[in-house]
C-alpha cells in the first residue's frame, strides 16, 4: 500500500522559523489523515489548497493547542462553510473530545450545537499499547513523557507493511525505541539544540540514542529557535513546512 507524508506545519509552539504548528498529512488509497492538527494548521492546509473535508481522520498524539487547537476550525468550517460528505474519526487520548469541545466553545460561544447536529465526528480513545482500526491504518499509542498534565503518546501508524512513527512532544523515553523500531519513517520531536526543556529532546540526547533508532529514516520536527538556527549540523533530515516523502 503506498503512504505519503507531506509535512503542512512542522513548528513548534511558538512557530519557531516560521514554521505553522505541527500538522502531517498522511495519503493512502482510502484517503487523507492528519497527524496532530495544530492551532494554525488549518491555514497551512488553505495554503496548499487543500479541503479539511477530505481528510477522513485526526491522530492526536497529546493536547496542547500546537497540536489539536486547529480541530475546532475543522469543526467549524464543516457546520458553517463546506459541509463533510463522510464521518470525520477524532483519534487521540482521554479527554480528547471534552477538550476539542471545551475548546470550541470558548472559540466561538454559542455555536457548538449546530456541530454536534451538523457534522458528523466519532471519538476514539487510544489505549496504551493497542492496536486500533483507523480507516485503513493501524495505529499504536506509547505513552511518552512530556507533561504531567496531559497524556502524550509517541503514535505507530501501519499501512499495510509501511509503517510510519511519530514521536509526540517527550523526553527520552523507552517506548520511543519500540514505536519506531524498524519503523519506514521516524518523525522525532527536537525542540533544542543544546539544553532541552523539560519534556523535550535535544539534539545532544538524540545523539547519544542514535544506536537505539532504527528506522529506516529520522526526519526531525518542532524545532526551537537555536535548533532552527543549528539545523544543518543533524545527522538526520530536518522537517520543513511542504516536505513531502513517499514511503
Amino acid at each position: 500500500m503506498p503512504l505519503t507524508l507531506e509535512f503542512l506545519g512542522c513548528g513548534d509552539a511558538f512557530g519557531s522559523g516560521g514554521r505553522f504548528h505541527s500538522c502531517t498529512l498522511l495519503r493512502t488509497p482510502a484517503g487523507m489523515t492528519l497527524v496532530d492538527c495544530g492551532a494554525s494548521a488549518p491555514v497551512a492546509l488553505q495554503k496548499r489548497g487543500l479541503n479539511p473535508g477530505d481528510a477522513g481522520a485526526v491522530l492526536l498524539t497529546h493536547l496542547h493547542g500546537d497540536h489539536f487547537g486547529g480541530v475546532p476550525f475543522l469543526l467549524l468550517d464543516a457546520a458553517f462553510n463546506r459541509p463533510r460528505t463522510r464521518e470525520l474519526v477524532i483519534a487521540g487520548p482521554p479527554g480528547a473530545e471534552e477538550a476539542i469541545m471545551r475548546t470550541y466553545e470558548a472559540l466561538f460561544p454559542g455555536t457548538a450545537s449546530r456541530v454536534r447536529e451538523t457534522v458528523p465526528v466519532r471519538y476514539v480513545e487510544l489505549e496504551p499499547l493497542a492496536a486500533v482500526a483507523v480507516d485503513d491504518l493501524e495505529v499504536t499509542a506509547y505513552p511518552v513523557s512530556h507533561s504531567s498534565h496531559v497524556v502524550s503518546n509517541a503514535l505507530r501508524i501501519a499501512a499495510g507493511e509501511r509503517v510510519v512513527a511519530f514521536s509526540s512532544d517527550t523526553g527520552w523515553h523507552a517506548h520511543l525505541i519500540e514505536a519506531s523500531r524498524g519503523a519506514d519513517v521516524f518523525v522525532c520531536e527536537c525542540s533544542a539544540y543544546r539544553e532541552a526543556p523539560p519534556g523535550h529532546l535535544s539534539l545532544g540526547q538524540l545523539r547519544a540514542h542514535a544506536s537505539d533508532l532504527t528506522a529506516r529514516r529520522v526526519v526531525l520536527n518542532h524545532l526551537g529557535p537555536e535548533m532552527v538556527l543549528h539545523r544543518t549540523e543533524a545527522p538526520w533530515d530536518c522537517a520543513e513546512d511542504g516536505m513531502v516523502i513517499e514511503v
